[in-house]
């Protein structure tokens, strides 16, 4: 394996983890900007019940999902930093860097983790499964979750090209 094919592997895996830090990042500063505008719909919209029911939706948000999420991106950093120095370290060993790829297995365990954000998205969800209005409420959830999943197939599609490329 040459070192042009190393590098392009090296560069894949920084784009994979540096672009899931940043959606996680906006990810976490839209939910949090969305409490303010959603509130304001859902006192408007809701009866007291279904209020209650929503309060109940956010208090799991910010006990699950925002609390996950910075876990999640307190872990990516952790793992970029270990990419970055395993890099410096071993950049005269194609051969290792090619084995701390693997042994990093970057898309495995962000991919782990981001399904764990989609199942705390979904169980959120389902609250609004039986009133249109909470359904309606809920709606930025159900683009995060999808954001989630699209996230989860682009890194599968970018460590394929990366193993395409090392392998």
């Amino acid at each position: 394996m040459g070192k042009a094919d190393v590098l392009s592997a090296l560069l894949i895996q920084d784009r994979l983890i540096r672009f899931n830090l940043q959606m996680l990042e906006t990810l976490i500063k839209e939910i949090k900007a969305d409490f303010e505008e959603v509130n304001l719909l859902a006192e408007a919209c809701l009866s007291k019940e279904e209020l209650k029911a929503y309060k109940d939706v956010l208090l799991r948000v910010e006990a699950d999902l925002l609390s996950k999420l910075s876990e999640m991106v307190d872990h990516l950093y952790d793992l970029y930093e270990v990419f970055n120095f395993d890099v410096t370290f071993l950049a005269t060993l194609p051969e290792e860097l090619v084995r701390e790829i693997e042994r990093l297995n970057a898309i495995n365990s962000i991919n782990s983790k981001l399904e764990f954000i989609e199942t705390i998205l979904d169980e959120i969800l389902l609250i609004g499964e039986e009133n249109n209005k909470l359904y309606a409420i809920l709606t930025p959830f159900r683009v995060y979750r999808e954001l989630i999943k699209h996230g989860m197939e682009f890194n599968k599609k970018l460590h394929e090209l990366s193993l395409q490329r090392i392998g």
